[in-house]
């Protein structure tokens, strides 16, 4: 049995909502019964609805619009799941309302939709005890943060233009690189505010016009939803031409590099599968993401996507096709 050091408030029982694919029945019933323990009301079908009650009604009007936070268990079955996106659509509606928030749980590697890249989630499959730890302290708002300090002398100056851009612009770009986590599939996202507590002596104006600037040139992806009143973008990731661009200013590692082994990779081998090039190339995923994405763009290599595989490459979700030009770049780049 886990043992929580919270103190909790026994005035108000918090009430979770778990969405998840029928296909992890037995995992989320394992994630409710400790949420139980916690004192959190976790709701799941397989307690709360019974023979003869309306779906439509326990979910929709009773279950989601009525819970404190949606929990939602990503696996390979849940994002394939059309339920499980009608749950997630209700879900986004209340957390812009501002009547519930959303925590991601994660059950295995899988393509994580786009309107949860801004959240932070937990990730289960490596601990899952601590996982449920985080949720528990997130639900009960326990903050574990140490007392602010001085913001760093790198962070209270603009940056030099870097290649043309405006300084702004350059201080945005060169704090989306500073953040970046090598270890995921895909890019981190950010929202504005986010943005905004990293360069904080940035206005929002400033901070709509730098991520357009990065935007125009390509060096940069945005959102956009209902809930952008302060800022232009929901959310802003960074592309593979933002590394290519800030090469010079610091990068850990060469992305010029990436793009030669992953173009030699699939010269050699005519077609190849994500996992297959991480294999080969011992490249983190989204190193090897950026590299097919310019490879694509310009026409090096064909890529095929497939299980629903949309804007991101994710990196089980395709495979490389050599081209004549695949064998052209590394004849001329590679040798």
């Amino acid at each position: 049995m886990m043992a929580y050091n919270i103190v909790i408030p026994m005035s108000k029982k918090k009430i979770a909502f778990l969405s998840y694919a029928h296909e992890d029945n037995d995992f989320a019933e394992r994630i409710a019964i400790e949420l139980r323990k916690a004192r959190i009301d976790a709701q799941i079908d397989k307690w709360d609805i019974k023979p003869g009650d309306s779906l439509i009604q326990k979910i929709f009007v009773e279950g989601i619009p009525k819970c404190d936070f949606f929990l939602i268990l990503l696996s390979d079955a849940s994002v394939r799941s059309d339920w499980v996106r009608e749950e997630l659509d209700l879900a986004m509606i209340k957390k812009i309302e501002g009547e519930t928030r959303i925590i991601p749980l994660i059950k295995e590697k899988c393509e994580i939709p786009h309107p949860l890249r801004t959240l932070l989630w937990v990730d289960l499959s490596a601990d899952f005890d601590a996982g449920i730890r985080k949720v528990v302290k997130s639900i009960y708002d326990v903050s574990e943060k140490p007392p602010l300090g001085t913001i760093p002398e790198y962070i209270t100056e603009l940056k030099n233009s870097v290649g043309g851009l405006s300084q702004v612009a350059s201080t945005v770009g060169s704090i989306l690189l500073s953040r970046q986590d090598d270890q995921l599939d895909f890019e981190k996202g950010y929202t504005g505010e986010e943005i905004r507590r990293l360069v904080p002596m940035l206005t929002k104006e400033e901070i709509n016009d730098a991520v357009d600037e990065l935007e125009e040139y390509g060096l940069v992806r945005t959102g956009k939803d209902v809930d952008t009143a302060l800022y232009n973008f929901s959310y802003i990731e960074s592309t593979y031409a933002l590394f290519l661009h800030f090469k010079d200013e610091g990068l850990d590692y060469d992305p010029i590099e990436d793009i030669k082994i992953v173009a030699s990779v699939a010269a050699s081998e005519g077609k190849i599968f994500g996992n297959k090039i991480q294999e080969r190339t011992k490249l983190p995923p989204v190193r090897i993401n950026r590299a097919v994405a310019y490879l694509e763009d310009y026409g090096i290599v064909r890529v095929h996507k497939y299980l629903g595989a949309v804007g991101s490459t994710a990196l089980l979700n395709f495979f490389v096709e050599a081209t004549r030009k695949t064998r052209q770049f590394v004849e001329e780049n590679c040798k």
